[in-house]
């Protein structure tokens, strides 16, 4: 695993995200048909928003989708 460690300056969830390979996460839904029928969300995207919440202390979906778009130029992902 050659992830960089020098973290300076990104938030706490960019810093969880670049740990996390987002194709191991794809292959792994892949594999247990978790994708199946989704149309927009994806396992991936799911992990992400699931993740902004906790770390923000949401507690409706309301408050995720606001402040996600609030915070977009800090997301990268």
């Amino acid at each position: 695993m050659s992830k960089s460690t020098f973290f300076t300056g990104q938030p706490v969830l960019n810093q969880l995200l670049g740990l996390i390979d987002r194709n191991n996460v794809r292959s792994l839904a892949r594999r247990g048909d978790h994708d199946l029928y989704y149309r927009y969300f994806d396992t991936y995207t799911h992990l992400v928003t699931m993740l902004y919440c906790v770390f923000n202390r949401c507690t409706s979906s309301r408050e995720v989708i606001s402040g996600m778009k609030a915070s977009l130029h800090k997301l990268h992902h």
